[in-house]
């Protein structure tokens, strides 16, 4: 069936596959970010991007990559309070992309009483109207589209406001290597590449009626909480992730019940640079796995050699394999079922 593009067609009304084919060209910077978007702020103190949903995992991608790229703590919050150590030292990002997001606008509003920084990021909304208003810098991404889809746009802009701040050097550059590993990957796992020959293809059809179980290492989170909501958006199905070395100090203890519970699939996160004692550790893990009775796991990663390239080819695979399973169990991946009436619960749009 995922071989056949008329029967794909018809679950796949959105034709959000061929929107996902087109990300390397849409992860570039808005024309208009240096006008808009122009920091007083000069290497702030941390950095704290404000988000939930598919908003927010930008802020856990750049996260991840700037662990290791520059000094600056980056963090991500998703409650509807700010932590204390948000303050006058403190870039405060807001991302929301429908602009209408409740929590991400009331975390704003603190990060504000806080005296920090401010910048967003957001399609429009009551968020652009409230940075326009009060003169807070901000970067507009492209409107109507389906909001877990712009994560390219909004990767983009986000990054922008880190440059703005001095905070990353060479935002271009950074975002056409990160293009060629995504294309890369693209190219291995698109709608034209057949069933025999496609990794992301073959895990979808391994993971009907099947739990899936992330497992990766630490510092690739997003990836993992990345993969685990495009099961859970798209394909309609739970999904839960370990994150390593943390899942062997106490995770890992409940799995041989889980496989009594459930039928679960492990899926393992290979690290882009993976040391030999890591090696080892997964080579155990898998073999523990298979002695709890668990089916063989699975295994995918990102390509390249630049970090943030890696992260984003890496999510490129998530996200084609957990749309390719909601095609395989005859869902649209954009219809939603249940999230609508909570995000009215908060107030959103």
């Amino acid at each position: 069936m995922l071989d056949d593009p008329a029967a794909i067609r018809k679950i796949d009304r959105s034709d959000i596959l061929s929107v996902m084919e087109r990300m390397p060209e849409r992860l570039v910077l808005a024309p208009d970010a240096g006008s808009t978007c122009h920091l007083s702020v000069d290497r702030p103190a941390n950095v704290v991007f404000g988000g939930v949903g598919g908003s927010g995992i930008v802020g856990d991608i750049l996260s991840d990559y700037c662990r290791d790229a520059i000094q600056t703590p980056v963090a991500v919050c998703r409650s509807v309070r700010i932590p204390r150590f948000v303050g006058a030292k403190t870039l405060f990002v807001a991302i929301s992309y429908s602009g209408e997001t409740t929590e991400t606008l009331d975390m704003l509003e603190q990060a504000k009483h806080a005296g920090s920084s401010l910048a967003a990021v957001c399609s429009g909304g009551k968020l652009l109207s409230k940075a326009r208003a009060e003169h807070i810098p901000y970067v507009k991404v492209p409107a109507a589209m389906i909001p877990r889809l712009a994560l390219p746009e909004l990767l983009a802009a986000a990054s922008h406001t880190l440059a703005a701040a001095n905070i990353l050097q060479d935002c271009r550059t950074l975002l056409e290597e990160a293009r060629r590993s995504v294309r890369e990957q693209i190219n291995n796992v698109k709608v034209s590449v057949n069933l025999n020959q496609n990794m992301a293809k073959q895990m979808a059809a391994a993971l009907v009626d099947k739990l899936p179980l992330l497992i990766g290492n630490e510092e690739s989170i997003s990836v993992l909480r990345r993969f685990k909501n495009e099961l859970n958006e798209n394909s309609k199905v739970p999904a839960f992730f370990y994150t390593l070395p943390e899942a062997f100090h106490d995770d890992i203890e409940g799995l041989k019940v889980l496989n009594q519970l459930s039928r679960p699939q492990p899926i393992l996160l290979r690290a882009d640079r993976e040391t030999e004692a890591e090696k080892r550790t997964g080579k155990k893990l898998v073999e523990q796995l298979s002695e709890l009775g668990f089916p063989p796991a699975l295994h995918f990663s990102g390509l390249g050699e630049d970090r943030l390239g890696w992260l984003l080819s890496a999510i490129v695979f998530a996200d084609y394999a957990a749309t390719y399973l909601s095609l395989l169990r005859g869902i649209d991946p954009t219809e939603l079922f249940s999230i609508p009436g909570f995000r009215a619960i908060r107030g959103q749009v």
